[in-house]
């Protein structure tokens, strides 16, 4: 087979049916306990997500005619879940100084199985078991000497523990050991009611233990910011972050999976770490009770960026995607927004435009400038609520891929009822949306290239009933602050 060398194949799959199936359940305990000086919140959550069939029958075509049209089948299935602690701890130490404790633990197990089978003697099994282990611990302190002065130390440990089995066509275990520490300072200067100035440093130790590859890095991460206000009605913002990010551990895998008959995935283990730079400037008016007008700029820098790179190495001359570091992304716009309240702030509209300007280099250079508009409408009487919102359609390339990303618009109109502990809401999704259409995706590189439509529920019209009601216990008690679902813990096996 290696004329997959040198030869260009194109490969066309049609989706003829499928079969999806998910259960999802969450139970959450919360203790609160509040004092003048102390405040302590302890939850334990549970959470579960079931997709016992999730299975899809495609009709293939090829342009090489050395390989037949025939038809494809996925049979796949996933289990995860999670067993989460978060404990939050804040003592007054005094009336300049305060302390607080965030404990978080995560035990989740996660179970991923598909079955690939085409062309009647083709058939790639892939099947995972993940085992995650997560802890971190973040210790914060506040001083506040005078009114000028504030002060903010940070102190954080993030450790991640991962096994993962694979078996099917590519047996392997995969073993991650990740951690984070990282210390910081922040300072504020308050000048006057008018205006102050803060700046932050903070770094940041990383060590990674990954399948017998080792790799340690230490980088700062910086901010500065201030705000002026010449009047009360008049605000000038500004803020500015540099710092690094760090890679997934499903992109640093070190395994290697078939997907089909003609695409391998595989992980980096060297991959580095990549830069960011954002920057914010913002003005508010609030010319009087009714309006609120503000427009902002923003600047954003990815240097370096993870992005996969196809290529024909795989085995007897297949397509390889795999992940490396290469080209810069920058991503800026130009907004305004306007808020304005009518008939005694019973009727609330929001208008958002922005002006997006996209470029990206390296591999998967491109540019790209769009407008994008987001209007929002609430209407209060009585206990009753109306609310609603509008997003228009939108395009950009992934932070992270070449791959670019095409939308319809969104919106929702939702009606609710609030007292005495409960609430009550029905909504409506995409009313008028009758297509199952949600995205569309295309990518173009030297070697590989797609395009690629997906359908579902995303943007299709749905609906939405929720009840629930809030048992009050002790002096006090926050409304809408209702306990929720956690979700399970995340994954790093190699999709």
């Amino acid at each position: 087979m290696d004329f997959y060398r040198t030869t260009t194949i194109g490969r066309t799959s049609e989706m003829e049916s499928g079969r999806y199936r998910n259960n999802s359940n969450d139970i959450s305990f919360r203790a609160l306990y509040t004092s003048e000086k102390i405040q302590i919140s302890n939850s334990i959550a549970y959470s579960l997500t079931n997709v016992p069939r999730n299975d899809v029958s495609n009709a293939l075509t090829y342009s090489d005619t050395m390989l037949p049209a025939t038809e494809s089948f996925t049979k796949s299935s996933s289990k995860d879940w999670a067993l989460k602690y978060s404990g939050e701890y804040f003592f007054m130490l005094s009336k300049q100084a305060g302390l607080k404790f965030d404990a978080n633990y995560t035990y989740g197990h996660n179970d991923l199985n598909s079955d690939y089978t085409a062309h009647n003697d083709l058939s790639i099994i892939n099947d995972a078991k993940e085992y995650i282990h997560k802890l971190s611990v973040y210790l914060h302190l506040n001083w506040n000497p005078d009114k000028a002065n504030q002060f903010f130390t940070n102190f954080g440990v993030q450790h991640d523990w991962n096994t993962i089995n694979y078996y099917g066509n590519s047996p392997s275990e995969q073993k991650y050991d990740v951690g984070i520490y990282f210390l910081g300072q922040n300072y504020k200067h308050v000048f006057n009611n008018r205006w102050n100035v803060g700046a932050s440093l903070a770094w940041i130790w990383e060590t990674n233990r990954i399948s017998g590859v080792n790799a340690d890095n230490n980088f700062p991460q910086t901010n500065i910011n201030a705000t002026w206000s010449p009047t009360d009605k008049h605000q000038l913002y500004m803020t500015a972050n540099y710092g690094s990010m760090v890679p997934s551990l499903s992109q640093k895998s070190s395994n290697m999976l078939q997907q089909d008959e003609l695409m391998w995935y595989r992980g980096t283990p060297d991959l580095k770490d990549y830069k960011y730079t954002n920057a914010l400037l913002s003005y508010t008016w609030l010319p009087n009770n009714r309006w609120q007008l503000s427009a902002d700029a923003y600047f954003s820098l990815i240097k370096n960026r993870i992005v996969p790179i196809y290529s024909p190495t795989g085995p007897n001359g297949t397509m390889s995607r795999q992940y490396f570091n290469g080209g810069n992304y920058f991503s800026n716009y130009i907004g305004a927004s306007a808020t304005g309240k009518f008939f005694g702030g019973k009727l609330v509209g929001k208008l958002r435009p922005q002006f997006w300007i996209r470029r990206t280099t390296g591999e998967y250079a491109w540019n790209n400038n769009q407008l994008t508009c987001t209007a929002q409408l609430n209407y209060y009487f009585g206990n009753f609520y109306i609310f609603g919102w509008y997003m228009t359609p939108s395009k950009f390339q992934q932070n992270h891929s070449g791959i670019i990303r095409k939308s319809p618009s969104k919106y929702q109109i939702e009606i609710g009822w609030g007292k005495n502990g409960w609430n009550i809401s029905a909504s409506a999704y995409n009313f008028v949306h009758t297509s199952w259409e949600d995205i569309r995706e295309t990518l173009t590189s030297e070697y590989y290239s797609l395009d690629r439509t997906a359908f579902g529920t995303q943007y299709h019209a749905r609906y939405a009933i929720s009840v629930t009601h809030t048992i009050g216990y002790g002096k006090k008690v926050q409304r809408k602050n209702e306990i929720s679902g956690s979700g399970t813990a995340g994954s790093a096996i190699l999709k």
